[in-house]
């Protein structure tokens, strides 16, 4: 059973970049495995033009960037030859930087009001020239058999102090499987592939996804050489 690269689960990270300082969803770091399998379009892709766009009501101001993108190779999913990314000029904004002729490894999902993809700021899109790790990770994918793993952490508030002690259960067709969370509030449960809704559970306490987890666990689904990240928080009981 594999475990998805970059293991280490924290409450919460914030990364400084020269042109933003994003809020990033936890937990942290994103997993290249459960991005891969989140995202509707993975490449490497080079970049050829960036357009600012200004604010209507501050014309000095930028409210967005589009970035457009030749794409050297699919990954995942499909696309034309190019392609278009969208960019806030806000604390979603990557922490790399953008430079033309330079080529990226970016994970990306589809934003039709913008008629454009978008990219995780805290995820593992960046320069290919710092995805060695990241390619790896993919390449294994296309190797892999059997299940994956659902992991996260359990926490008191979505950015407060982690739990131990939870028991999490992922209850899917071929089963039921669990976990009971670490000192860092932390859990990891290998599973088959397969559909799975996942609970938290603790004498005295209730759980809900946090606002700020990344997949739904009432709604996980694990490919062969998967995972899925969840952040639950604890609930006050009315």
């Amino acid at each position: 059973m594999r475990i998805c690269l970059r293991t280490l689960l924290v409450p919460l990270i914030l990364i400084s970049a020269p042109s933003a300082m994003p809020f990033c969803f936890v937990p942290q770091p994103r997993l290249v495995r459960a991005e891969y399998f989140a995202s509707q379009l993975v490449v490497e892709a080079t970049l050829d033009q960036t357009r600012a766009l200004h604010d209507v009501d501050d014309p000095q101001g930028v409210s967005a960037y589009v970035y457009t993108l030749r794409v050297d190779r699919v990954l995942r999913g499909k696309t034309a030859a190019t392609l278009r990314v969208h960019e806030g000029n806000d604390s979603g904004r990557a922490t790399f930087g953008w430079v033309r002729g330079r080529k990226y490894l970016l994970f990306l999902f589809y934003a039709p009001q913008d008629k454009s993809w978008e990219l995780d700021g805290c995820g593992n899109s960046g320069p290919l020239s710092d995805a060695r790790m990241a390619l790896a990770e993919i390449a294994s994918i296309k190797a892999s058999h059997g299940g994956g793993s659902i992991q996260g952490i359990v926490s008191e508030q979505a950015l407060s102090t982690p739990i131990s002690g939870v028991r999490v259960e992922a209850i899917g067709k071929t089963g039921r499987y669990e976990a009971t969370t670490n000192k860092g509030g932390e859990f990891q449960i290998a599973v088959p592939a397969g559909q799975y809704v996942v609970y938290a559970f603790k004498n005295g306490m209730s759980f809900d996804k946090a606002d700020i987890s990344y997949e739904d666990p009432g709604d996980i689904r694990i490919e062969p050489g998967g995972c899925a990240q969840i952040q639950f928080a604890r609930i006050e009981r009315k």
